[in-house]
């Protein structure tokens, strides 16, 4: 059985569509006959019985292995790992120094650990401010 252009399209069509079914096997012949008549001053070449034939299989595609659940954690692991490493940085400092004058007994009267945190942020976002300030009056 011969591919023809038509089918070999179908062929693709269907595979690029999500809905994938599973094809028969194809059996192609290996030498196609001859279309132009043989020139009779060349001998003829001796008929071979064995006809040997190349079989393509089409089949569809194997599901992927592993769970969606655990490729969907580690996508947002990954888009998420900056900004919270980021984040961590920039509180970890004040947090930690905050909770050492804790335990020493070097905060205000009435002062927690959370209003420590964030006037040192504060600070920061204050400093950061003036600096691009300058910057852009340098500019």
């Amino acid at each position: 059985m011969a591919l023809s252009n038509a089918d070999f399209r179908r062929m693709i069509a269907e595979t690029r569509e999500t809905a994938a079914r599973p094809l028969p096997p194809l059996t192609l012949p290996d030498r196609m006959p001859a279309r132009i008549e043989r020139d009779l001053s060349r001998p003829a070449p001796r008929e071979n019985r064995d006809v040997r034939t190349i079989e393509i299989v089409w089949t569809t595609a194997p599901a992927p292995s592993g769970s969606r659940l655990l490729g969907g954690l580690a996508l947002v692991a990954k888009v998420l790992a900056l900004p919270a490493l980021v984040a961590g940085s920039l509180v970890a400092q004040p947090a930690y120094e905050c909770h050492k004058q804790k335990s020493r007994g070097m905060l205000y009267y009435g002062t927690t650990v959370q209003m420590c945190v964030n006037d040192r942020l504060a600070e920061r976002a204050g400093s950061v401010q003036a600096m691009l300030g300058r910057s852009t009056r340098a500019m």
